[in-house]
């Protein structure tokens, strides 16, 4: 078993990480896992405490532009309300490749077209939360780059890609892992194939 494997079966041990198949309906477990009712990690504080202005969890999806650069004209036709997690000048420099936010209401076009074209395909990440998207692009916000000491060097950090949330975030340091789920009752992406999700 690799260095990887064994920290993420330590992580799915610890409550932080569940594999959930999506088995022979795969639009009916999905539908349940991103609009349901959203079940608290093992351990983890009460559910969805905090500054919030929901009483029942949403649902957003952070998005990667450089893997969908068209993202943003589909959900303005959709009336699909969306924000970059970046602002000012690096918005402006970087808006075909920044992150960005989007709310999602069950049964709309949106949703649907999200699931279709997003899942399994590496360019989206849903979360479930009471947070509405202007507290969710503050609290990402911190989360955009990362310091190397060693380097004096700042990195970006794509936590919002599928790929860099399954294998990095549920084995962050707890108290790293906690400020970054902080009053989020759910991160959601699909496995490697989009056969499974696996929800933090």
């Amino acid at each position: 078993m690799s260095r990887q494997e064994q920290a993420e079966q330590a992580v799915r041990e610890r409550g932080q990480m569940r594999r959930i198949p999506l088995g022979d309906s795969p639009r009916e477990a999905l539908d349940a896992l991103l609009f349901g009712p959203v079940e608290p990690r093992t351990g983890a504080r009460a559910l969805m405490q905090g500054p919030a202005k929901k009483s029942k969890p949403g649902t957003f999806i952070l998005i990667e532009a450089a893997q969908r650069p068209d993202f943003g004209v589909v959900l303005e036709g959709f009336d699909c309300p969306s924000l970059c997690l970046y602002q000012g000048q690096s918005a402006e420099d970087f808006a075909r490749h920044a992150p960005y936010i989007a709310e999602v209401e069950p049964g709309s076009r949106a949703a649907d077209w999200l699931i279709e074209e997003s899942w399994g395909k590496g360019w989206g990440v849903w979360l479930r939360t009471t947070r509405s998207m202007t507290q969710l692009r503050a609290h990402f916000r911190k989360f955009t780059q990362l310091y190397n000491p060693d380097e004096d060097r700042w990195y970006v950090f794509r936590f919002y890609a599928p790929e860099t949330l399954r294998r990095v975030v549920p084995v962050l340091p707890p108290s790293e892992f906690s400020a970054f789920t902080q009053d989020i009752g759910a991160v959601i992406a699909a496995n490697g194939d989009g056969s499974a999700a696996i929800v933090i």
